[in-house]
């Protein structure tokens, strides 16, 4: 092999490199932002369990009493 064909083999190897590192900077940034799309979605189920559940403890608290608690409150659809 020629020290030409030889520069041009190294040349067209580093531009095949080049490329690949490109792909996976984007493919890295990408999955960085799903990650992060995750992170702020469970947060927010988070707190929505937390409301739930504080609710859910509410409604057991006034029942632990034989529901005299509940007994004048209407509905919810009144």
């Amino acid at each position: 092999m020629t020290d030409k064909n030889m520069i041009d083999a190294i040349e067209r190897r580093l531009a095949a490199l080049e490329e690949m590192l490109t792909h996976q900077s984007l493919a890295i940034e990408e999955l960085s932002q799903q990650v992060h799309m995750a992170e702020q979605a469970r947060e927010r189920l988070a707190q929505k369990h937390k409301a739930l559940f504080e609710i859910v403890q509410d409604i057991e608290d006034k029942t632990a009493d034989g529901g005299a608690g509940l007994a004048g409150e209407k509905p919810p659809h009144y």
